[in-house]
């Protein structure tokens, strides 16, 4: 069921209506002028079998690809817990217009207009915070790629499918196009040290 409703992401990500591709221009902004969507605190589980137990607890699944890579040796979690600000992005807001671009070209654009890929971390700790995700809705984490056993880059999508909510783990192949409507989450630089961990 999980590898179907990824399939539909993936497609609904891709496409795009004649229609919105002749949208007018959305203006770009800066990180500095963009408001912080919500925070996320990283660092309060011990590892892939508490960030784990927690899902189970909170009942959120967790897509084959997405729990392959969260439990691969190189995902690393932060060793004190830090809170990190968030905002959201679409492609056509990062001034790609709603015909879209590739994966790299929006991480580097990005980058450069003052936002920051996400620590890995803030896939699943964000996807524990953020419980009342509108169902339909879809947030593509900008991060780094983490490969699969197989060696598939792959990254972390939030959603709330209506059956509930899910991490999925999806394709980052930087050749990867994804279309304006997209939305991803970055991070806003700044952080905080805060609490402490759960064990």
């Amino acid at each position: 069921m999980v590898k179907i409703v990824l399939a539909l992401v993936v497609v609904l990500m891709a496409t795009v209506s004649p229609a919105s591709a002749q949208a007018p221009a959305v203006e770009v902004q800066t990180a500095t002028a963009v408001a912080t969507w919500r925070s996320v605190v990283v660092g309060t589980h011990r590892g892939v079998g508490a960030v784990r137990d927690a899902f189970d607890r909170a009942r959120i699944v967790i897509g084959d690809s997405a729990d392959e890579i969260l439990g691969r040796p190189a995902f690393s979690f932060a060793a004190e817990p830090y809170e990190l600000s968030l905002v959201l992005r679409s492609v056509a807001e990062l001034g790609f217009g709603e015909r879209g671009a590739t994966l790299a070209e929006i991480h580097s654009r990005a980058v450069r207009l003052g936002f920051e890929l996400c620590p890995e971390e803030v896939g699943p700790q964000l996807r524990l915070q953020y419980r009342n995700q509108p169902v339909g809705e879809f947030l593509h984490l900008a991060m780094k790629p983490q490969r699969t056993y197989d060696g598939e880059l792959t990254d972390f999508t939030l959603a709330n499918t209506g059956a509930g909510l899910t991490l999925l783990g999806g394709s980052a192949q930087p050749d990867l196009v994804l279309a304006g409507n997209v939305t991803f989450v970055f991070v806003r630089p700044s952080v905080s040290v805060v609490g402490s961990r759960e064990p």
